[in-house]
Formats: C-alpha cells, sequence, structure tokens
C-alpha cells in the first residue's frame, strides 16, 4: 500500500470519528432526545419518507397529530378549526331582544329566590352550616304522624302538610317555646357581703392643687385646638392696667387716657362675670339643706352608734337650747331628760355627727357660767356615761322630757328602757 492510499484512509476515520462526536452531542439534547422506551411500546413511530417537507401545506394536512406527537392524548377532543367566511352573516330580527329577556327572566329568578331565602332566615328556617343542620333528613317518617313536640307549630295530623308554609304556625301563644327571652334575676353571691370595701384614695392638699392645674392646663390646650379649626371665636386679649403699653402699644401711644378707660371697664366687665359665676355656682338654702341631709344618710348607713351623757344642772336657757339646737340641725334621734336632780342625755346617729355633739358637750359649752344670778354653777359639769356602736335606733326623733315628779320620771325612763342608763349615772 502506496502513501497516498494510507492518507486517504486516514482522512476517512477522522471525518466518521467526528460525525459520531457530532451525533452524540446532538442526542443529549433538544430536538435529539430519544423517546423513552415505555412509548415507543404504546405509541407508533410515524414512518415518513425521505423527500418529506414539514412545511408545505400537503404535509401538514396529511400529518396525524397523534401519530406524529405520541406525547399527546388520543381521548383528548381536538378544537376544531374555525372556516372563516368571506360573506356577512346579520342576525335575525329580536335576537338581541330575546336574550336579554331571558337574562331578565333569569335575574327575576334570583331576586325572588333571594327574597324566600330571607323570609326563611328572619323566621329561623334555613340550616345552619356551622352546626350542621343542612345534612338533617327532610324525609318524612313512615308513620308520617306529627309528633306531640310539634303539634303546636304544624297546622294538620300529617308532616306531608309541612310542604305549604302556610301550615307552618310560628307564632302560637300556647307553644312552649316563643321568641320571649327569660332572663334569671342576678344575684349576688353571698361572700360578696363581707367583703372588705376598697377605700377612696384620698389626695394631699399638694396633689390636689397639681389635679386642678392639670385640668385647667387641658381645658385651655382643648379651647386652643377649637379655636385653631375655627369652630369658636379667639377670645379678646386680658389686657389689666400692668400691660396696657405691651399689649396695646399704638393704641396707648396715640390716646393713653382712652385706653386706660376702656381697660377699666374690660376689667370691671371681668370681675363682675367672675361674681356672677360664683353666684350661679352657690347653691341655694334648699339645695345646701339637701345636701347635708344626703350627707347625714351616708354617714348613718356606716353604721348606728349612740352616747350618754349626765348634766349636773342643766337650767340655764342657752345651755338648754344649745343641745335641742344642734341635735336637730345633725338630724340626731334621742332624748334629752331635763330633771331637777339631775338632766340626761341619749343621742343616736352617724359616727361624724356623734363626734360633732361630743365637741359641743364636753368643750364649747362652758357649764359653769349663766347669766342667771339665782342659781350656783361653779360646780356644773357634763359628764360621758356610755358611747359606742349599736344595732338598730332605738328612738324614732329627737324629743325634749321634762318630768314633774320621781313618778313621772320612772315613768319616761321605763319607756323608752333607759333606767340601766340612769342607774349608771348616778354613779359616775
Amino acid at each position: 500500500m502506496n502513501s497516498n492510499s494510507t492518507k486517504r484512509l486516514r482522512e476517512a476515520n477522522n471525518t466518521n470519528s467526528s460525525a459520531d462526536r457530532h451525533d452524540s452531542k446532538r442526542s443529549k439534547g433538544g430536538l435529539g432526545v430519544e423517546i423513552h422506551p415505555f412509548l415507543k411500546s404504546i405509541v407508533p413511530i410515524p414512518q415518513l419518507p425521505k423527500d418529506f417537507n414539514p412545511l408545505s401545506k400537503s404535509a401538514s394536512n396529511a400529518i396525524d397529530s397523534t401519530k406524529s406527537n405520541p406525547y399527546l392524548d388520543s381521548s383528548t377532543p381536538q378544537a376544531s378549526r374555525r372556516t372563516r367566511k368571506g360573506a356577512f352573516e346579520f342576525n335575525h330580527s329580536g335576537k338581541y331582544v330575546e336574550i336579554a329577556n331571558q337574562i331578565r327572566e333569569q335575574e327575576a329568578a334570583k331576586s325572588e329566590q333571594l327574597r324566600k331565602h330571607k323570609i326563611l332566615a328572619s323566621k329561623g328556617l334555613v340550616p345552619n352550616d356551622d352546626l350542621g343542620e343542612s345534612l338533617y333528613s327532610q324525609e318524612c317518617p313512615a308513620d308520617d304522624t306529627v309528633e306531640w313536640w310539634d303539634a303546636y307549630y304544624v297546622n294538620g295530623d300529617k308532616y306531608r302538610c309541612t310542604e305549604q308554609p302556610e301550615n307552618i304556625i310560628l307564632d302560637n301563644e300556647e307553644a312552649p317555646v316563643s321568641l320571649y327571652i327569660q332572663h334569671p334575676v342576678f344575684l349576688k353571691a353571698a361572700y360578696e357581703k363581707h367583703m372588705p370595701v376598697q377605700q377612696p384614695l384620698y389626695l394631699t392638699k399638694k396633689e390636689m392643687k397639681r389635679k386642678r392645674k392639670i385640668e385647667r392646663q387641658e381645658k385651655l390646650k382643648a379651647q386652643q385646638e377649637r379655636v385653631k379649626k375655627g369652630l369658636e371665636p379667639p377670645p379678646p386679649p386680658k389686657v389689666k392696667l400692668s400691660n396696657i403699653m405691651s399689649v396695646l402699644t399704638n393704641e396707648a401711644i396715640k390716646d393713653p387716657t382712652a385706653v386706660e378707660k376702656r381697660v377699666k371697664k374690660e376689667v370691671e366687665a371681668r370681675f363682675n362675670k367672675h361674681i356672677q359665676q360664683n353666684e350661679e355656682r352657690r347653691l341655694t338654702k334648699e339645695q345646701s339643706h339637701q345636701k347635708l341631709h344626703e350627707r347625714r344618710e351616708h354617714d348613718l348607713s356606716k353604721g348606728y352608734f349612740r352616747a350618754v351623757y349626765k348634766i349636773q344642772t342643766l337650767v340655764d336657757p342657752q345651755h338648754f337650747f344649745k343641745i335641742d339646737k344642734n341635735a336637730q340641725q345633725l338630724e340626731l334621734k334621742g332624748v334629752c331628760i331635763a330633771y331637777n336632780k339631775m338632766s340626761l342625755v341619749v343621742v343616736e346617729g352617724g359616727s361624724k355627727s356623734l363626734k360633732y355633739y361630743d365637741k359641743l358637750i364636753t368643750r364649747r359649752i362652758d357649764w359653769t357660767k349663766s347669766n342667771r344670778s339665782d342659781v350656783d354653777l361653779s360646780e356644773n359639769r357634763a359628764t360621758k356615761v356610755w358611747e359606742g356602736q349599736i344595732k338598730d335606733l332605738q328612738f324614732q326623733k329627737w324629743s325634749v322630757l321634762k318630768p314633774r315628779d320621781d313618778t313621772d320620771l320612772t315613768s319616761m325612763l321605763s319607756r323608752f328602757s333607759l333606767q340601766n342608763y340612769w342607774r349608771e349615772a348616778l354613779l359616775v
């Protein structure tokens, strides 16, 4: 073999090896992916001629998509190709009117169905999906006889009559179930009576002053916000004789006498307004009495207290007037037995009223002074015999009694059950 033939064999081998490498690269991806062996057994591979041109129209009509595409499911219906006609297509008269009428009928049916559903929902006849009422059986039992618990709500003896809404009764007054709800009476627990009452928080003088200052600042800030929003006009400047030049500079320079006169009028008007507001806030005589009465009733609701006093000699009119008048003003209940040998005062009421009355008898009244010269009160004094809390009030009002003799005194003491207090007072 010569050298030329050897070269031609080497070139042919190189060409074949490069073609094999090119084919192996194409088979790794893209359109050169081989069909899976499982698909080869199911879908037949189409056999195309060598001179087949897929771009020609005849080829596109001849190719069966189910045979050329192994991944296409033959059971899926193919969309038919729409052929476009060159001629005009005219709609017949009344076509869209019929379509509109059909749409209107559908909307009317939907609205009627919705209206019936709302009526049933208002009566509570719509099943609740959350409770699973839609799964309840609507079939009538074999007997079809209305049970006794449904007899009040069904106008008939059979359940089949409930198919008509007029046979369902929902407002029967004799029915055990109605639209009325009976709310039980709220009762407090027994232990709540013995629980300690929460005491209010008492502020010191400094804290009260600070609280009032904060409230004034908040009120002023709210007023300024309203002025900024235009809800109310801005207040006039508060001009005084001390700040005329800083507030009304130009006007004070032009005519100081007129400005001073106007400022004095404004100051007087503000003062009169302040006095008027105080008078409006001041309580009337009846309101003051009512306020004091409410305070004493509140004090009396906290507990009943009683105090017994012994007065050596009660002959001075001023002493007698102070004892009687203060007991009436403090709304105390009890009795004052004024006897020539010894006087006994028994009062009942709230703790604050009794505290005030105790100071009156033991501190404020000077029992040794008198306007009468025929009576010696140098050794006269008042002594507290007993004081404490009681369960109930024994007296209904305040009264003053003056017995004539010992027999009358004994009857008065027995009437109010004060014999023990009298004996105790004699020993003090």
